[in-house]
């Protein structure tokens, strides 16, 4: 076979698995917001693919977002519930299309749920971890990292009034140096004026 003749069966391949995908896909006639519709829209265009598939997509994720972020007694009643239900529809699609079984397309809810349980048992590890570290480093006597802002910020006032009394020390200096030049300069003026004794 030819490189040429193996990318037409590629494309053969390609577009029976993707009606595969369409016959276990359930349609969904939903209005969206005309601005969810213009960035929808918009992406599509830009990395030229369809609408239809990229709302899916999207729509797939949030769902997965939504279900993590229920409650873990919920989560699993719900993900058995879904999961049942996917299994139901599924039938009902094969038998339209005169198939004996059809896979369930999508997320399989239950192991979604335990995929959820695993991470939020790693986040209370990595959490009682750090709690643990910190509780030893305080026991140590260890410092802690805490904004010294405070104490620049007294540095920082002091700076001022440290240099104000020693530019205040200086301007003393200099007019007591001053008058003294005058009071030696007023002397010898007075003993040039004085008469002499010798004279």
């Amino acid at each position: 076979m030819s490189k040429a003749q193996s990318i037409i069966e590629q494309f053969y391949q390609e577009e029976l698995s993707r009606l595969a995908d369409e016959a276990a896909f359930s349609p969904l006639d939903i209005s969206i917001s005309s601005a969810d519709m213009a960035m929808i829209s918009t992406i599509a265009k830009r990395f030229n693919k369809d609408k239809a598939l990229l709302a899916r997509e999207a729509l797939s994720q949030s769902l997965l977002d939504m279900f993590s972020a229920l409650e873990p007694i919920e989560r699993k009643m719900l993900a058995k519930d879904a999961d049942e239900l996917g299994m139901s529809i599924a039938a009902e699609i094969a038998e339209e299309q005169g198939l004996d079984k059809l896979e369930v397309s999508g997320n399989n809810w239950i192991m979604q749920d335990k995929n959820c349980i695993k991470a939020e048992r790693k986040l209370e590890k990595e959490k009682a971890k750090q709690q643990s570290l910190a509780a030893s480093q305080v026991l140590a006597g260890e410092p802690t990292e805490q904004p010294t802002e405070p104490e620049e910020m007294v540095s920082e006032s002091e700076e001022p009034i440290e240099s104000a009394m020693e530019s205040t020390e200086d301007e003393t200096q200099n007019s007591s140096d001053v008058e003294s030049a005058v009071e030696s300069e007023m002397e010898s003026e007075d003993v040039a004026n004085s008469p002499s004794i010798f004279a």
